[in-house]
């Protein structure tokens, strides 16, 4: 569930979800986005993302974002500070892709290379152009054995 709270233009969001979708679907793990926030009725497994403006500065200095894997539902992402650099979009795709992966593996790791890599080099921004920056094979297998573990914790 994705509220926007910073006034991003829809197509880029819209842009960024879809970009989004395909980066998860290419392996092998299916994203529905739905506007608003979690409530009672919400599909188990919702993961409530929230775009924010205005981070002071002494939060997170250098963050786009974080995530509370332990906690396995929360979303935050400075799009301020998204919004400073180049390809926004993209970025924010990443940005978006990175943190719910965060989720779903259920813990809190990066890797050498790829889109969970803790910093971004600008290399690796300016491929998200061209291309965008796969999972490594780690982050495949913890983000497949995170979703079936929480399956089976399903009621």
């Amino acid at each position: 569930m994705l509220r926007d709270n910073a006034s991003v233009p829809l197509d880029q969001i819209s842009r960024a979800q879809k970009l989004a979708k395909d980066m998860f679907a290419a392996i092998g793990v299916r994203i529905e986005w739905r506007l608003g926030q979690p409530s009672i009725s919400s599909p188990v497994g919702s993961i409530a993302i929230e775009l924010v403006d205005k981070t002071p500065a002494s939060l997170m200095p250098g963050a786009l974002a974080y995530a509370k894997p332990y906690e396995g539902i929360h979303i935050r992402i400075f799009y301020d500070r998204i919004q400073r650099g180049p390809y926004q979009t993209e970025r924010l795709a990443h940005v978006l892709v990175h943190e719910i992966a965060h989720i779903l593996q259920g813990i809190v790791r990066h890797s050498d290379s790829g889109v969970m890599k803790a910093k971004w080099t600008w290399e690796d921004v300016r491929q998200m152009l061209d291309h965008p920056l796969s999972f490594t094979e780690v982050d495949i297998n913890l983000i497949h054995h995170g979703l079936l573990a929480s399956h089976s914790r399903m009621p």
